[in-house]
């Protein structure tokens, strides 16, 4: 649920405030991870407001959207752009020796 609400926020113009006691509790476990930086009202029944992602949580909505193996992603239903896959293929061939 976390990485969902996470994928929910960094699609959201930022500073945005949550008022729901679901999303505030999602917010503090977002931000307990180091994902976001929020300010969570006390009590918390008042409400959360998010500042921004941090560089971990984009780096963790990147690994959820482009994982390692393009045979493995498409066998999960996903799919990298085709400009990933070529850029991708190109850095193989600059690597390989000869």
């Amino acid at each position: 649920m976390s990485v969902e609400f996470l994928r929910k926020v960094a699609a959201t113009p930022l500073p945005k405030s949550y008022n729901t006691k679901q999303d505030v509790d999602a917010i503090k476990i977002l931000r307990q991870a180091g994902l976001v930086l929020a300010m969570v009202d006390e009590p918390p029944e008042r409400g959360a407001r998010v500042l921004a992602v941090t560089d971990k949580g984009r780096a963790e909505l990147l690994s959820i959207h482009y994982p390692e193996s393009p045979k493995a992603s498409r066998a999960a239903g996903l799919r990298l752009p085709g400009i990933a896959l070529r850029a991708r293929e190109v850095l193989k061939r600059s690597i390989r020796p000869g």
